[in-house]
Formats: structure tokens, sequence, C-alpha cells
């Protein structure tokens, strides 16, 4: 079976989804440094590992 690349109208949703992924990692960088409660530092932390994880996986897709 011949896999076909991703069509215009995907590589766009891609980027509309990178775009948005990249804007929640950098919010959520920027509010852990900012708050101040250890449980909610550590779910900050989880989501920018999470987001960094989608990110580059989104990255790969629309490099392929």
């Amino acid at each position: 079976m011949h896999q076909q690349g991703l069509g215009i109208h995907e590589k766009a949703e891609l980027h509309e989804m990178l775009v948005f992924k990249t804007n929640c990692l950098a919010k959520a960088q920027q509010m852990q440094n900012q708050v101040q409660d250890p449980e909610l530092q550590q779910l900050l932390q989880q989501d920018v590992q999470a987001s960094t994880e989608n990110v580059s996986q989104l990255q790969q897709l629309l490099q392929s």
C-alpha cells in the first residue's frame, strides 16, 4: 500500500495546531515561574513536558 503525503488542508490544520500548542507551551512556562503553590508548579511542569513533546511531534508531521 502506497502512503500519500498530507493534503494542503491537513497541513494547514496541523500548522494551526502547532501555533496553538506553541502558545500554550509559552504561557505554561511563564505561569510556572510566577506561581507559588508547589502542586500547581508540578502540574505546569507536566504540561510543559507534554506540550514540548506535542510540539515536536507536530513539527515532525509537518516536515514529512
